[in-house]
């Protein structure tokens, strides 16, 4: 039949046929030039133009994203690359970037040997809804660098939806960079009224309507439609929950330990439910021995079950000021998995011993079943080493406490003698919201050393077991994080997830995995599947079978995308709660500085809470804010100043601290406007 078809075309005066250009090409072992496709089809060299047309027509059509046809043509640099993004992001100038989706052929091809590609995505238009974490768009790719590449988008690939405000016949989007608006159909109008936050989609049609744009309550409930957060468990996954149990009195189950004689105890923030690790540790000799017990989640989520697929399905727990987007059902995320202090609980111990140095010497991992025997926050275990609260009991006194924040010094100092990347502490305010009563509350929060102490023992446990795994190798959902000197700005991008061991550049760890928060991530759940399957003993083999590598590829994509969308849901909301909260205070002067300019005013962003906002040159300058995206520090242009005052904030550049009063909030997105109340040397 080709021949057939090839024979009427070197005769005819028609482009070549595109499915015979494709059966070629997928049946071909080595890839092939135009000039080589010519010949197989026995068309004349002056064909070559037409065929670089069909083939190029084909590309922009997105055949070449089969698998069978992928790298099949050579010579054709500019023939386009299309693949399906997901967005995982946006970079400090507000441009989204993104990952190759997991169902890809590109994407899988990469991530078999051993890396993720990142994609800068070009922003849409300013009047398209915008993109956030998770949506997805078709893309034309073009190679920038190993692994990277720039995307222009052709369109979205699922229904188009964005959160916005309600203003009369028109919903116009929540979103500082964005002038989108839709009609919204008279139909949809009934009932809304001005201010109400809706969601819409890219017609106008109304999908939801949470509320009045000043309730704490309608904030929270759109920041979860808008990231398409699940409501509710499925009936068959609360089924299967409510049948599980807790470890009873009798003989536990066959290979586990009883560390119910180690007083652990749980440190976690004061709102917290789901608590998924306790700690311990003593001296021993000039080094220190450390536990760390982790609720042990794959004894009641087993692979397959109805609670594992919704699990896989959410990713993440996602966490607002007024409660949690769980990943697991409460019967388990606040009860069986939690380790509650006096229940038995089952766990995994991460049993090591380390040197004065902080340097591991030895490490044992066990599954067991314990007892906690306290649940502490934060700022009850830095009261306690500060002799402001009584120690619990004998077993934690003081010499426990000090052991703790010895054993941490030590850690920091062996993560600043390998060159850790050093975060500052941020989000120094806790945003809280009583959906009983829909009071929105702000207070403040001093740096915690606890806060790092635990994060040390939870980073030395997930080391650990990560080399385990890959010693034994496992396959696994290792955390993978780009050199700064392989790769420009790579500190600037999130470490995602990799099927294969991988260096974490900002722990300067040889190798790292989630192993930690098994309740909130399933990345964790995956590893302690895996874990379990390495250290069980000879002759108990693991519930757990290893993963299929293709199945942990997609899985290690899909992960990728659901910690991203949790982490942007949660800051978003969090800092449009806090924009409603500071306009309740108009008189108070906060100390900002500005990170951008637009043709009215400058953007600062006050140091207390991360807040941007937009101080204006002129009384009643334009309200919508852009970000800045030169990058640059120039001065703050394209502003009518008429007074001295407008002189001095037209001058001001990049970094420039100020002192500024809340003026209001923006008419169309959660942004303070800016009243300028002096300026700081």
């Amino acid at each position: 039949m080709r021949a057939d078809t090839a024979t009427s075309l070197s005769s005819g005066v028609g482009l070549p046929d595109r499915d015979v250009l494709a059966q070629i090409l997928r049946e071909t072992s080595v890839p092939l030039t135009a000039g080589q496709l010519l010949r197989r089809l026995g068309l004349p060299p002056d064909r070559k133009k037409q065929v670089r047309a069909v083939l190029h027509a084909m590309a922009l059509d997105g055949v070449f994203r089969e698998e069978a046809l992928l790298g099949k043509l050579r010579g054709e640099p500019d023939l386009p690359l299309l693949a399906e993004v997901v967005i995982t992001g946006h970079d400090r100038h507000g441009a989204p970037f993104g990952r190759i989706a997991a169902d890809e052929a590109l994407g899988r091809r990469a991530m078999a040997k051993g890396s993720q590609p990142i994609v800068f995505v070009h922003p849409p238009p300013s009047d398209e809804p915008p993109l956030v974490a998770g949506a997805r768009v078709l893309a034309r790719l073009r190679s920038v660098g190993a692994s990277r590449y720039e995307a222009r988008i052709m369109k979205r690939q699922e229904p188009v939806c964005f959160v916005g405000i309600f203003g009369g016949e028109e919903v116009r989007a929540c979103d500082p960079q964005s002038t989108c608006r839709r009609t919204v159909p008279a139909e949809d109008r009934p009932g809304l009224k001005e201010g109400d936050l809706v969601q819409a989609d890219d017609d106008g049609h109304i999908r939801q309507c949470f509320g009045k744009l000043d309730d704490p309550l309608a904030v929270a409930d759109m920041g979860r439609a808008e990231y398409g957060l699940p409501k509710a468990f499925p009936s068959d996954v609360l089924a299967e929950a409510l049948h599980l149990t807790a470890p009873d009195a009798g003989p536990f189950p066959a290979g586990r330990k009883d560390f119910r004689s180690i007083p652990f105890v749980t440190v976690d923030g004061p709102d917290a439910r789901d608590f998924d690790d306790a700690i311990w540790a003593q001296r021993e000799g000039e080094g220190f021995r450390l536990l760390v017990a982790i609720a042990d989640v794959s004894h009641y989520v087993t692979p397959h079950s109805a609670l594992d697929e919704e699990a896989r399905r959410r990713g993440h727990s996602v966490y607002f000021p007024d409660g949690v987007v769980p990943m697991l059902p409460p019967r388990l995320s606040e009860d069986l998995c939690s380790l509650r202090p006096d229940e038995e609980r089952f766990c995994v111990v991460f049993d090591m011993r380390f040197n004065a140095e902080g340097l591991p010497t030895d490490t044992h991992i066990d599954r067991g079943v314990m007892r906690s025997r306290a649940r502490l926050t934060y700022e009850q275990l830095e009261a306690m080493r500060e002799g402001r609260l009584p120690f619990l009991h004998d077993d934690l006194g003081p010499a426990w406490v000090d052991t703790l924040y010895v054993a941490h010094e030590a850690l920091r100092a062996a993560r600043i003698r390998r060159g850790c990347l050093q975060v500052a502490d941020r989000d120094l305010l806790r945003v809280e919201l009583d959906r009983q009563t829909g009071r929105l509350g702000v207070s403040d929060t001093r740096p915690l050393e606890s806060r790092h102490l635990v994060e040390s023992f939870m980073i030395a446990a997930c080391h650990a077991g990560a080399q385990v795994l890959r010693d034994k190798e496992k396959t696994a959902l290792f955390r993978s994080h780009a050199d700064a000197s392989a790769v420009a700005d790579a500190p600037r991008l999130p470490a995602v997830y990799a099927a294969e061991p991988a260096r974490h550049a900002g722990l300067q760890l040889d190798v790292y995995a989630h192993l930690t928060s098994p309740i909130r991530r399933y990345a964790d759940l995956t590893n302690h599947r895996m874990l379990l399957e390495a250290i069980a003993p000879e002759g108990q083999p693991a519930q757990a079978a290893s993963a299929d590598d293709g199945d942990l590829l997609a899985l290690a994509t899909h992960l990728t995308v659901t910690e991203a969308r949790a982490a942007e849901a949660s800051t978003a909301t969090r800092q449009r709660l806090l924009a409603l909260w500071l306009c309740q205070d108009q008189e108070r002067i906060w100390s900002g500085h500005v990170t951008g300019a637009t043709p009215d005013g400058a953007l600062v962003t006050l140091t207390e809470t991360q807040t941007t906002g937009l101080l204006p040159f002129r009384e009643n300058a334009d309200r919508k804010m852009l970000s800045d995206s030169c990058g640059g520090s120039e001065a703050c242009s394209g502003a009518a100043a008429s007074s001295p005052e407008a002189w001095a904030l037209f001058s001001l550049r990049k970094g420039a601290v100020v002192r500024v009063r809340i003026a209001g909030l923006s008419r169309d997105v959660f942004q303070c406007i800016f009243q300028c109340a002096g300026f700081s040397a």
